[in-house]
């Protein structure tokens, strides 16, 4: 029988501890976060992550990829055929640099999803799985302001 609603899963995570001992806390904390994901099965998953690279970003930041391969190539993030991960890696613009992670998630069941482009103001589909890391500066779609104007037409079907 089909819903009539979607489930949302919102999640924060303070991560630099795991980039600091990742052979120790990277198992753990993926383990945690995977098996949450299977329990609740949303068909929506957004991680926002700070301190992504750890504390201690020059040395630590190597760490990341491999987190981010694991968290992809699990099988219970397989039925999610669409993503977008935003990770601001590029510590050595230290104007810009915030060490934040936005990891968005949607399961196949999921048929319509588009994402905001404030480029061009106007919403875009959302297709495959794509990673945007480093200097994120001049991505087209990523943060920025939603006027209040948008904020009434918003919401997740």
């Amino acid at each position: 029988m089909a819903r009539n609603f979607s489930k949302v899963l919102l999640l924060t995570a303070n991560v630099g501890s795991i980039f600091e001992d990742p052979e120790k806390l990277l198992p753990i904390w993926l383990r945690e976060f995977l098996s949450t994901v299977t329990n609740l099965e949303p068909d929506f998953l957004a991680i926002h992550c700070q301190e992504v690279g750890g504390k201690n970003y020059e040395e630590s930041m190597q760490h990341v990829n491999k987190f981010l391969k694991m968290l992809l190539a699990s099988e219970e993030m397989r039925p999610y055929d669409r993503a977008r991960v935003f990770l601001d890696e590029d510590f050595t613009a230290v104007e810009k640099f915030t060490a934040l992670g936005s990891l968005y998630f949607i399961h196949h069941t999921v048929k319509i999803v588009e994402i905001f482009d404030f480029h061009d103001k106007k919403f875009v589909p959302v297709e495959g799985k794509e990673v945007l890391s480093g200097n994120i500066e001049h991505v087209r779609i990523k943060k920025g302001e939603i006027r209040q104007r948008f904020l009434s037409r918003l919401c997740l079907v």
